[in-house]
């Protein structure tokens, strides 16, 4: 057998790339921000924080948004979906698995799932889009 047939698949991982997200003239942090459940948005209104950390914001999105029902609606745009899930995971590398994995909890009530094939969320992932998502260089 061919090392080429032996050898296991590279999974190849994606993430949100946060310096070519601030290079497009956006900012990382308040983007983040405005991704946090309106109860959270309110307390930090009436403290009067206007942007924050982005890395703190992950932390509440993963222990306060993400887990209520209306963080990741089943009619959320995809790519917005998938930005709101890596947010939710630290912005962790995520495979197109666990992306779709983690989509289809969040979506498992509905009735008319949207399609979320790992060759559409490959696609959607690796071409050019505004939430910077792309795919990770594996280290070697």
């Amino acid at each position: 057998m061919s090392d080429e047939l032996t050898a296991p698949a590279v999974l190849h991982r994606y993430a949100i790339d946060v310096k070519a997200f601030g290079a497009s003239g956006k900012s990382f942090a308040f983007t983040v921000r405005n991704r946090r459940c309106w109860q959270c948005q309110q307390v930090l209104d009436e403290m009067e924080v206007v942007i924050g950390d982005a890395k703190e914001h992950m932390k509440e999105i993963a222990s306060c948004c993400s887990v209520k029902p209306d963080y990741l609606l089943p009619g959320t745009p995809l790519t917005e979906a998938v930005f709101r899930l890596l947010l939710a995971n630290g912005n962790k590398r995520m495979t197109a698995e666990e992306i779709r994995d983690g989509l289809g909890t969040a979506w498992s009530s509905v009735l008319y799932m949207k399609d979320l094939s790992d060759e559409l969320l490959i696609k959607l992932v690796e071409s050019e889009n505004s939430y910077s998502i792309a795919r990770v260089p594996v280290k070697k």
